[in-house]
């Protein structure tokens, strides 16, 4: 009785101080080190139209590939948090945060229940501290939450196939919901429909003469399930039949026209070439991304890490065939997939396109130190380790302050209206490394003014004209640019040029002729 109390009070102990710090890293400084660039204000812009403008939508955020939108979830997402802390964009960076911490406790639910507790506890710590894991989580993006969505559906697939078969209707809305925040996220599908077809297998075999009359409760809920996945495109398929099917068409273009997924597209890689370099070399380079960059960087030792995982997991599974637990079948049905996946895109991929895969990299850290019977012998290969672990994450988490904040863009906003008129059309464009020519976080700050700033489609109603120049150091003249709003605006005087401290030079057109 002692002993099952003593052990009740070392795990809440845990979660406390990890918890703890799962907070502080996630929360510490976060008002002036987030990220606000162009895809944050377009979102902050488009959702903030929602609750202001009672102007709801049926579309997400457009991909950076392939001009097609996601589904509109991560703005409704947003939608509460934005207007609790209105005008100020922080709101849904919080909810995202919080969102992180909330994952780090499921995560130690979830592997304790499916795994063990020790397991759980190593996975729990390197999620925790990973500084890919936090970074994501400290400012507002759609693809930031999907490790939390993606661990339930892992988790729900589990219970689906070992517990109950109406556990396949979370699965699905899950999927529902992960699809809408990237469709990298596309590949969590073959983890769920491996474990479905080893299910239905097993069903056929156990009731060959009467399989359908016997599994009417297994299909009802398979059923609903996909009915679940149908509702949830519903707002994205009436968009594509309003549009020309232009998501579909785009989507159609990436896999087949731009040769996105032709393992011959690179030069040297012809025929059984490409099959060879796809395996030395993309699936080698891909799973070392995944599994290690979030935890180390880009970092020398990932290779001669990533070979003796590999060592490793191919000793194990050949000495423990017939032992492999379920729930480490469900694991490598969602990692190992995730990984040949994203390794045959053949351009670059980003941290954030991987992010869903976090808690199954997180979740293999722990069951490899977990495999070590001796104790003693596991901390002397975990220790050293978790050491190396942290002092290559401690400098790379984004809690200081670091270059041009959100509340530098507010107060430059606020320099650009006060030298607006009252009832002054106006419009702002921005010459930044980032290639965001809208400006789109100045363009929410300055929504929130009593004179708005005009819209994108509205732009030649202006009469006046800010160009932020954040390139000063190579552009020399503003007007040495193909931009449309520039280009086309009648006045070519430059009124005013003002400079924000440690910030970009403005520019201030106006045209008398309008």
């Amino acid at each position: 009785m002692f002993d099952s109390i003593r052990k009740i009070k070392k795990e809440y102990l845990f979660l406390f101080f990890i918890l703890a710090l799962a907070i502080f890293l996630r929360f510490f400084n976060l008002k002036n080190t987030f990220m606000f660039q162009g895809d944050q204000g377009r979102d902050a812009l488009v959702v903030s139209q929602i609750f202001k403008e009672k102007d709801p939508v049926f579309i997400g955020p457009v991909t950076s590939i392939g001009n097609m939108y996601l589904g509109p979830f991560y703005y409704y997402f947003m939608l509460p948090f934005l207007f609790l802390s209105y005008p100020n964009p922080i709101g849904p960076v919080y909810a995202v945060a919080g969102l992180s911490v909330l994952t780090v406790f499921l995560l130690f639910k979830i592997t304790k229940k499916l795994f063990n507790k020790k397991t759980a506890y190593i996975s729990t710590i390197f999620f925790t501290l990973s500084a890919g894991v936090v970074n994501l989580a400290r400012f507002s993006w759609n693809p930031n939450i999907a490790p939390f969505f993606s661990l339930l559906m892992f988790y729900f697939t589990f219970l689906a196939w070992k517990k109950n078969t109406k556990y396949w209707l979370l699965v699905s809305l899950c999927f529902s919901l992960l699809i809408q925040l990237h469709y990298v996220t596309l590949l969590s599908l073959s983890g769920a429909g491996i474990v479905f077809l080893i299910q239905l297998i097993a069903k056929i075999k156990n009731n060959k003469k009467h399989f359908f009359v016997e599994e009417k409760r297994f299909f009802k809920h398979v059923a609903l399930a996909v009915l679940i996945f149908i509702i949830s495109l519903t707002p994205l398929m009436l968009f594509d039949y309003k549009h020309d099917f232009t998501n579909a068409k785009s989507f159609t273009k990436i896999l087949v026209k731009e040769e996105s997924f032709d393992l011959q597209r690179k030069k040297g890689r012809e025929g059984f070439g490409a099959i060879t370099k796809f395996v030395t070399i993309d699936l080698k380079n891909r799973a070392s991304q995944i599994l290690f960059e979030p935890s180390f960087a880009a970092n020398k030792i990932n290779y001669p890490l990533l070979y003796l995982l590999l060592l490793s997991s191919v000793f194990y599974l050949v000495k423990n065939k017939n032992k492999i637990k379920d729930s480490e079948i469900v694991l490598l049905a969602y990692l190992l997939p995730g990984i040949i996946g994203i390794s045959l895109y053949q351009h670059e991929v980003y941290e954030h396109y991987i992010a869903y895969l976090f808690p199954f990299v997180y979740i293999l850290y722990g069951l490899f130190f977990a495999k070590f019977k001796n104790k003693w012998l596991m901390l002397a290969i975990i220790l050293p380790f978790l050491a190396f672990f942290i002092s290559s994450n401690i400098s790379r988490y984004s809690i200081k302050d670091a270059g041009w904040k959100p509340g530098d863009m507010s107060k430059t906003s606020d320099e650009i209206y006060r030298r607006v008129n009252k009832d002054e059309k106006y419009n702002i464009v921005l010459f930044s490394p980032s290639k965001d020519s809208y400006g789109m976080s100045y363009r929410y700050f300055l929504s929130t003014k009593e004179n708005k700033i005009v819209k994108l489609e509205d732009h030649q109603l202006a009469t006046k004209l800010f160009i932020i120049n954040d390139e000063k150091e190579v552009r020399n003249d503003i007007f040495d640019t193909s931009l449309y709003e520039v280009v086309v605006f009648p006045s070519r005087t430059i009124d005013e040029v003002f400079q924000m401290e440690n910030g970009p030079e403005i520019s201030v057109l106006t045209s008398y002729n309008k």
